[in-house]
């Protein structure tokens, strides 16, 4: 049975079990085997350039592009509506229908586990992370009665949902990993509060390396900070 461990009088962080996590994964058209296949193709592809040769930030960058990857291919090959999200430069794979985003983050040591804390984020974040966790809390004040299809009208598809932090941390043995809703942000940048923490069972891993994603650019006008050639997603 899901656990619940109070943090305030007015707020409680609901504690997904391993084992319970798949069927609370199917609601949102996730599964744990789309998650740790995505975590696990992230490190495969993390270990083969952590050599000398490459910057030494390289390994985790590589772990955060190619985890985002592979969860935005296994999403988009089901065909149920899912698309890649990158309004603001924000990374993410959403379901317009399912109102639901996830994005790739990186933990600390309390990540994956049901421990003293809830876990921290190891970057601080930037404003739009902060934007996409107001809308969260805002969604879970209203309880999701919310008038989605009116408030997509107002800003970006991408956006007008709920955003989910696929939340990674590894040492020298396993990469421990959750899929969670954060609904407050602190003045530092952290998260402050989580509503639900779906925890996920480990994968092995081959060293201790965590996902650094890109810097949030606070004057960002949503255009691409890259020039790309147009090519199938698939």
């Amino acid at each position: 049975m899901s656990q619940y461990r109070k943090h305030s009088p007015a707020h409680r962080t609901k504690i997904v079990t391993p084992a319970e996590a798949d069927a609370r994964l199917s609601e949102m058209g996730l599964s744990v085997r789309k998650v740790r296949s995505s975590v696990t193709t992230g490190d495969d592809a993390r270990r083969r350039v952590s050599v000398k040769f490459y910057p030494r930030n390289f390994p985790g960058v590589t772990m955060w592009a190619e985890t985002l990857a592979s969860l935005r291919r296994e999403l988009l090959k089901t065909r149920q509506g899912w698309s890649i999200g990158q309004t603001g430069n924000y990374e993410t794979v959403y379901s317009s229908q399912r109102k639901v985003a996830f994005a790739v983050v990186a933990g600390d040591k309390y990540t994956g586990i049901d421990g003293p804390r809830d876990p921290r984020l190891t970057r601080k974040r930037g404003p739009k992370t902060k934007e996409r966790i107001e809308r969260n809390a805002a969604y879970e004040q209203l309880a999701f009665k919310l008038d989605l299809p009116l408030l997509a009208e107002e800003i970006p598809a991408d956006e007008a949902c709920s955003t989910w932090f696929l939340v990674v941390f590894a040492d020298e043995d396993h990469i421990r990993m959750e899929v969670s809703l954060p609904v407050d942000i602190r003045k530092d940048g952290l998260v402050g509060e989580w509503v639900e923490r779906i925890i996920i069972d480990p994968v092995p891993s081959s060293g201790a390396v965590a996902p650094i994603e890109p810097d949030e650019d606070g004057d960002d006008d949503g255009e691409s900070l890259v020039t790309r050639t147009n090519r199938p997603l698939l």
